[in-house]
């Protein structure tokens, strides 16, 4: 009985140790294949990652847009407003000078009237020669010369005054019905304005919801952004110190070379026996770039007064400095410059002659073109096809290059712009007029 319960036993475990048939089949060639379906499972995932994360980034760039034509309509709202109130307060003005325009000709056209009646009556009585020639003596039939002739000249003013006011009536009149149009259109502009500033708070609203439910896309999209910006601030820091390196050794070099002259200057006079005057040859003048009469003598003295970068139409969509993103309260952006949004094919503009310091490529950025203009630098970037060259010699409004157009976001363009003293960063749109 022992014995057949150890043979059942054994013959159980042998069973349990033999590999079943799906084992069996799994050779190193299914196994291959299996990691490649890995590898493309774990390849879709990481692409629908940075799907998300590419939409999460576009939208991010359409709320700025949009905050932007929202800001601007909310100006245009303002100013449309007070003009409305400037325009109304000009039509009730008129409309009080043609009411006593009004009153005024009519006035006239009563006493007008009485006196065409009363030398009607006159005349049906007796001519103007019979009344003359009726009087009792010459004194009194020159009174009544002098009479007639003192009527005739009041009823000339009085038609002449009655022509003017009716004149100057109806002139008041038309340009009341123009300021009354010129109103109408206002009003009519600022609804249209109210209209589409509604619906881009609306657009404004979905893409606040859409983008708070793409929490980790978010956060990796803005970090990204921080870091290339981190990244661009880093260079633009080590090209300035160096550029200052390079400029210190240099002064070093120069005021080495002058005390070496002065002191071969000095022993060649000491050893000539007869001091000879010579005429040093006259300085050379520095050449100037030329520049825009509107630009001051300086880049710091043309503050305010620097045109926009970019050709054609430009709106500024994120602005200088640390801030609170105005629709995400909880975001927090890092801006060292501000950021251009212009038309596909628009090209970046010198603000102020310079020279081309440094043209380099960073990523998130395309080529970026630093211009020096003495202590003061301007920085370019998200350019695509280049215009200019390092050590290159450029005047205001000169073209640097072609902004890069975003063929994945609709052809978004966009130029990132900065002002820097040395290593000082500087808000831009106070530099801008």
């Amino acid at each position: 009985m022992r014995r057949s319960l150890f043979l059942f036993l054994l013959t159980l475990l042998a069973c349990t140790c033999l590999p079943t048939d799906a084992y069996a089949r799994r050779t190193s060639k299914t196994v291959r294949q299996e990691r490649r379906e890995t590898g493309k499972k774990i390849e879709r995932t990481r692409s629908k990652i940075k799907a998300n994360t590419d939409d999460t980034r576009r939208q991010l760039a359409k709320l700025e847009r949009v905050e932007a034509d929202i800001e601007l309509s909310d100006r245009q709202l303002v100013a449309l407003t007070a003009r409305i109130d400037t325009i109304g307060a000009q039509a009730k003005a008129l409309a009080d000078s043609v009411n006593a325009s009004e009153a005024k000709v009519e006035a006239l056209k009563k006493s007008y009237a009485a006196s065409l009646r009363a030398i009607r009556t006159q005349r049906q009585t007796a001519s103007s020669s019979a009344f003359i020639f009726s009087s009792r003596s010459f004194d009194q039939a020159r009174r009544r010369i002098r009479y007639l002739r003192e009527l005739g000249r009041w009823q000339t003013e009085k038609a002449s005054a009655l022509k003017t006011e009716t004149e100057l009536l109806k002139a008041q009149k038309e340009r009341l019905d123009s300021i009354s149009e010129k109103l109408k259109a206002t009003k009519q502009t600022v609804a249209e304005k109210k209209t589409r500033l509604m619906s881009l708070r609306d657009n404004a609203d979905a893409l606040v919801r859409k983008l708070k439910k793409q929490g980790r896309s978010l956060e990796k999209a803005l970090a990204e952004q921080q870091r290339q910006a981190r990244r661009l601030d880093d260079e633009l820091n080590r090209i300035i110190e160096e550029e200052a390196r390079k400029a210190a050794e240099a002064e070093r070099k120069r005021k080495a070379e002058e005390a070496r002259r002065k002191a071969e200057a000095a022993k060649k006079q000491k050893d000539t026996s007869k001091a000879t005057a010579t005429k040093e040859p006259a300085p050379k003048p520095e050449a100037v770039n030329k520049k825009p009469a509107e630009l001051g003598p300086s880049f710091e003295k043309s503050k305010g007064a620097l045109p926009m970068p970019v050709s054609g139409t430009a709106i500024i969509v994120s602005d200088f400095g640390r801030h609170t993103h105005k629709e995400l309260s909880k975001v927090e952006v890092m801006n060292n410059g501000i950021d251009i949004e212009t038309m596909p094919g628009a090209s970046a503009l010198a603000v102020y002659p310079g020279v081309v310091s440094m043209v380099i490529v960073m990523d998130g950025y395309h080529n970026v073109v630093l211009l020096r203009h003495g202590e003061y630098l301007t920085v370019y970037a998200g350019i695509s096809e280049l215009a200019v060259r390092k050590g290159q010699s450029v005047i205001a409004g000169q073209s640097l290059g072609t902004i890069y157009s975003d063929p994945a976001d609709d052809g978004r363009t966009r130029l990132h712009f900065e002002v820097r003293h040395e290593k000082e960063k500087l808000n831009p749109a106070e530099w801008l007029r």
